[in-house]
């Protein structure tokens, strides 16, 4: 069952306009969650983005809307313990054309069974595509994905799970799905923001954790240099909580040490 503007439906009755403008332009916005424990995980951080969002680009969204309520109840419908929950917000039907009149939004919901891989992914370095620290992708989860999309299939042809992306000056910048942290000694890294990498909700809540411990995390503009000279590399998204790499252009990785585990355990009790 998905949701869809108000109604529940099977995904073969649901139906979406052939001048949607999310279909057409990318023309929208959209937040992957974590479902579990009967609730979503950290949604009040998703849901300051995706209003800051759904404003910058001038969308219109019901803030009354019970995600939460509507999420719980796709995850009884189709029988899932826990679930990945996909909210996309679309300007909706309007046509072609960059110039969008008032148009009513698409809201759809969706939940998928919640895998998550037993080993942490093999990171491969991409010179291109890059990330653009103005653009609107750098800040908010914009429906087109072209450039990750692309990073991830070469990072695959190149025998890699996930994809590293560089800044336009060419500083580390995130993963194609992810924000990165790497521990080199004593110390834990970060990209900044202004580096194009995505303010990630999971991020976010590692670094409020750190920070209400009295830790520092050291973020900054990082050379690719540092990257490959870590100990261990954490990826971190909603859905794989934070996630130590198996390795870095087939260089074997730490995934096991003192500040990785606490990395993971931060995360794992942040909100």
């Amino acid at each position: 069952m998905i949701w869809l503007n108000g109604t529940l439906l099977e995904p073969g009755d649901a139906h979406i306009s052939v001048d949607e403008r999310g279909f057409l332009l990318g023309d929208g916005v959209f937040e992957t969650m974590r479902f579990e424990a009967g609730t979503i995980r950290r949604w009040e951080r998703h849901l300051a983005r995706l209003k800051e969002g759904v404003t910058t680009l001038g969308l219109s969204l019901d803030t009354t809307l019970d995600v939460p309520a509507i999420a719980a109840e796709l995850t009884r419908r189709n029988a899932l313990e826990s679930a990945l929950i996909r909210l996309t917000v679309t300007r909706g039907p309007g046509g072609r054309g960059l110039d969008a009149s008032a148009c009513e939004p698409t809201i759809l919901v969706t939940a998928s069974p919640l895998v998550v891989p037993e080993e942490g992914p093999r990171l491969v370095t991409l010179n291109a595509p890059r990330r653009a620290p103005l653009t609107l992708a750098a800040h908010f989860k914009m429906i087109g994905y072209g450039d990750n999309i692309l990073a991830r299939r070469l990072a695959r042809e190149r025998g890699g799970d996930m994809a590293v992306m560089l800044s336009p000056e060419g500083r580390v910048a995130c993963a194609d799905s992810a924000n990165l942290f790497w521990v080199t000694g004593r110390t834990v890294y970060t990209p900044s923001l202004d580096t194009g990498a995505l303010n990630g909700t999971t991020r976010a809540a590692i670094l409020d954790g750190f920070a209400a411990r009295g830790l520092h995390v050291e973020q900054d503009h990082f050379r690719l240099e540092s990257l490959a000279s870590a100990e261990a590399i954490i990826v971190t998204n909603a859905v794989l909580g934070a996630r130590p790499a198996i390795s870095l252009d087939a260089n074997p990785l730490k995934t096991d040490n003192e500040l990785v585990r606490l990395v993971c355990d931060i995360e794992r009790g942040a909100h």
